[in-house]
């Protein structure tokens, strides 16, 4: 038989102590001039355990001065074919904050509202996911809730932790080169809607390093306009004849692993072949990139380092007495290289081996 749920009242009842003494010793409270001793304390303790006794959050929320409760916003789900470095990044900030004593209340993004609305409950700090727009943040500017946006925007009193790509993007191109590839394709993100902050910033790091880099980038044509929720799968074949067959590129750098995996699919289905026929690189070392065949090369995006230095840098904003400091950290990128880039054979050296 399942054991009801406990009470504070009975709780106290049983320890012979008022309720405000059992609430003090269960949310540990250290203000004013409370104390009680060891013996008391432990037998509150036992007494509610016996009692499955579980707080009232709503309740206890209305009556302290720190809920000890972190909300994190702006999370797009749980989808398992969609995992990448964010969502890996919250889960390791939950586990940052969980070691600190803080309960994490979780809002997943619906089409009800906007997702960085300030939650129900109050709480101590908050965690923006991925934030895409500024006036999307107007509500916790407002507040005078400390917060970090997780790798996207953020607002004058905010701070962030992101991944620096355009810094991945220079390391990704430079492998490529000094495999002797020089003129190098771009698979960019295809979706013309809810773009995040990475799509700007690898775009115009690719555009400005192939300048510095001298490589030549092969002028794309006849490739599919997406519409907001259509599938990405028609993209790849018309971006692989455009930029290998027609367009001569020895290489390709791909936004995300997810482009990566689906145009290796698609080069094997057209009869191509990685890495002899084009080099193949791409952001977010998953490790079903070490998987496949052949294994592909990637610029690892810290994962586990942001969600732990943005937990740290909330942690620090929450506790300060000093007021908020707000401060953006870039966090280094490395080069993960495997089985898909290969050192360029010279046409010239690839006929005569032919032969």
């Amino acid at each position: 038989m399942t054991k009801r749920n406990g009470s504070l009242m009975e709780i106290a009842r049983r320890c012979s102590v008022s309720k405000s003494t059992v609430s003090r010793v269960l949310n540990d409270s250290k203000h004013g001039r409370f104390s009680v001793s060891t013996e008391v304390r432990d037998k509150i303790i036992k007494v509610a355990r016996d009692l499955n006794y579980r707080p009232n959050i709503a309740a206890r929320n209305l009556t302290i001065s720190k809920t000890k409760l972190v909300a994190v916003l702006g999370l797009n789900g749980f989808w398992s074919d969609r995992v990448g470095p964010i969502d890996e990044a919250a889960a390791a900030l939950s586990r940052v904050l969980d070691a600190a004593g803080y309960e994490i209340y979780v809002q997943v993004i619906t089409p009800r509202h906007n997702p960085f609305y300030l939650p129900p409950l109050r709480v101590d700090g908050i965690v923006a996911v991925s934030p895409q727009k500024l006036e999307d943040l107007e509500a916790l500017e407002r507040s005078d809730i400390p917060y970090v946006c997780l790798d996207g925007v953020v607002g004058k009193r905010g701070s962030r932790v992101l991944p620096d790509d355009a810094e991945g993007t220079q390391k990704a191109l430079r492998h490529l080169v000094d495999l002797g590839h020089h003129r190098i394709a771009y698979l960019d993100n295809p979706s013309v809607t809810n773009l995040h902050l990475s799509v700007f910033v690898r775009r115009k790091a690719f555009a400005q390093y192939v300048k510095e880099l001298k490589i030549e980038v092969p002028v794309l044509s006849d490739l599919p306009t997406l519409e907001p929720g259509a599938s990405w799968d028609i993209y790849y074949e018309p971006f692989l004849r455009s930029a290998v067959i027609e367009g001569k590129a020895t290489a390709i750098l791909s936004f995300s692993h997810h482009g990566a995996l689906s145009l290796l699919r698609v080069a094997h289905d057209m009869g191509l072949e990685v890495p002899r026929d084009f080099s193949l690189i791409c952001f977010n070392n998953s490790t079903m990139l070490s998987t496949s065949i052949p294994s592909l090369s990637a610029i690892d995006v810290p994962a586990v380092p942001l969600g732990t230095t943005a937990a740290e840098m909330l942690l620090h904003q929450m506790n300060s007495s000093n007021g908020l400091t707000p401060k953006t950290v870039k966090l280094e990128e490395s080069l993960v290289i495997r089985e898909s880039t290969a050192r360029r054979i010279p046409l010239a050296r690839a006929t005569a081996a032919a032969r």
